[in-house]
């Protein structure tokens, strides 16, 4: 699974999806059709989306009462 965003200036429909993706709305998508071949985004209304940046936890502080 792969995200792309919506860039074309207004809604579109996704019949992958089977629903309507707002204006600047990133979406999961699978990368293959059911066939294997892959998924083809039109540069001009879709771009890759970034995963989002975890900033990694830090471990837990225990208290060791005295």
């Amino acid at each position: 699974m792969s995200k792309v965003k919506n860039i074309s200036g207004g809604a579109r429909y996704v019949p992958l999806l089977d629903r309507e993706v707002a204006d600047g709305e990133t979406v999961e998508v699978p990368d293959a059709q059911p066939d294997g071949s892959p998924i083809v985004w039109p540069e001009a209304t879709w771009e890759p989306a970034a995963e989002p940046q975890v900033a990694p936890e830090k471990a837990a502080k225990t208290d060791k009462g005295a």
